[in-house]
């Protein structure tokens, strides 16, 4: 196989180099790229391929792409462009700003290097399926980050990451649209970590627009992607929520909520907790969605729990034989202390009648797993609104009793080794994606 492959992509990738100059500038009008394709398919498709309007040309479109993967000229397509086709095809013209980067083989504006080193994967361009490419997330995320660093000399903290800017006599203008930027240098620095990071003012503009690299009429390049997540102390695009509690969270006449506060890769989830629950301490994000484990789980359970039958101990019938809850929500309410949202002060009796296990959670914990987080804090609702229930849930003892993972996908799922597409099932459409990918192997 891997000689019929290197024969594929000599044979076509020689014959194809006009077509990979075509695509290269693919900040040109779709339209034109549609003329360059029309012009370049007769040596794919044996036939000159006739463009349709509408849904005729998508499908088209969709057959000329999968016919390029299959020949081999995605890779130099890749090489050459930092652009694959289906985001040509698919995606549309992305920001301006957003300029693409060379050895990026699956198109989301990370170089491959780059992929390699903050644990992304090289050959899929939308991890978290957003809809939104990966490095165009990522670099929103830090704009928002730095956004809200202070500059320097206004810290509160010795300790706190700042960000800086030294202006020069001169501006520059962004070749894209032309806004004027002080020519100087800016950067940020962690002192915690004694780690710092820099690079001309006019990156933050074009980072701003979800890019990494900038091109000005003075500088252009592209800022060190992994320096600076590490300085921001930042890896993963999501937004985080402040329900989200850290595992030193402290609550006055309660102490730290997280009997474990040692967490090795940083998902939020205690390095005892992962152990108990069989999960990897030393990665954050085994499922490779860009969402931390901890808090994914944490919405995993929060969902399973709501479809939980609920079952009426005094109602005179036979409590189920799967997974149930009983409620004994009480004529009382407690506040967030996070957002101030009013619930029960009462309690789920969920149980697993099969284990012999069963734990109690108070609504304010369902309140909090809903946001991503198995610590919990919830405040007296008369004044002055002291500490009410507040603690962090057993994680082992509830995903024993959810009986988790509960669906295909969630955390934890195992897949069979031919279920190339991860929907728990091996099928014709496995063989289908893998025809679609062999390609894109690393392997050697």
């Amino acid at each position: 196989m891997r000689r019929l492959r290197r024969r594929a992509c000599q044979r076509h990738i020689k014959d194809n180099k006009k077509l990979s100059q075509n695509i290269q500038c693919h900040s040109e009008p779709f339209a034109a790229l549609k003329d360059k394709l029309c012009e370049e398919s007769t040596f794919l498709t044996g036939q000159t391929l006739r463009f349709a309007q509408g849904d005729d040309f998508k499908i088209l479109a969709k057959k000329f792409k999968r016919r390029i993967v299959s020949a081999g000229v995605a890779a130099a397509i890749t090489l050459g462009t930092a652009a694959t086709t289906n985001k040509a095809l698919a995606a549309g013209l992305p920001d301006p700003h957003q300029l693409p980067v060379s050895m990026d083989s699956d198109g989301d504006f990370l170089a491959n290097r780059e992929e390699f080193a903050i644990g992304y994967l090289l050959f899929d361009p939308d991890q978290n399926r957003n809809l939104i490419p990966d490095g165009v997330e990522l670099a929103n995320r830090c704009n928002s980050v730095i956004g809200s660093l202070p500059w320097q000399g206004q810290q509160t903290d010795p300790n706190q990451t700042y960000k800086w800017h030294t202006p020069v006599f001169g501006i520059e203008f962004c070749e894209i649209c032309g806004a004027t930027i002080n020519m100087g240098p800016a950067g940020i620095v962690n002192p915690r970590l004694n780690l710092s990071v820099s690079f001309p003012l006019i990156a933050l503009h074009y980072i701003e627009h979800g890019s990494f690299s900038y091109n000005g009429t003075i500088h252009d390049g592209r800022v060190d992607v992994p320096s600076l997540l590490r300085v921001l102390e930042t890896r993963f695009p999501y937004e985080p929520n402040d329900h989200q509690l850290p595992l030193n969270y402290v609550v006055k006449g309660s102490g730290q909520l997280a009997p474990d506060a040692n967490d090795l890769d940083r998902d939020l989830l205690a390095d005892t907790e992962e152990l108990a629950s069989g999960f990897d301490l030393y990665d954050a994000d085994q499922d490779a969605n860009i969402v931390p484990d901890g808090i994914e789980l944490a919405k995993q359970c929060s969902s399973v729990i709501d479809q939980l039958p609920v079952y009426n101990p005094y109602g005179g019938g036979l409590p189920p034989e799967k997974p149930y809850k009983i409620n004994y929500f009480q004529h009382g309410l407690e506040l967030c202390e996070i957002c101030g949202n009013q619930v029960n002060m009462g309690y789920w009796h969920i149980v697993n009648p099969k284990l012999t296990l069963f734990i109690d959670v108070y609504d304010i914990t369902c309140h909090y797993l809903s946001h991503g987080s198995f610590s919990f804090s919830g405040l007296k609702i008369d004044p002055p609104n002291g500490p009410f229930h507040n603690g962090r849930v057993k994680i082992a003892l509830l995903l024993s009793i959810l009986e988790m993972p509960k669906r295909c996908g969630d955390l934890g799922t195992i897949y069979l080794p031919g279920d190339i597409n991860k929907d728990c099932k091996e099928d014709l459409n496995d063989l289908a994606d893998f025809a679609d990918n062999w390609l894109q192997s690393t392997g050697p």
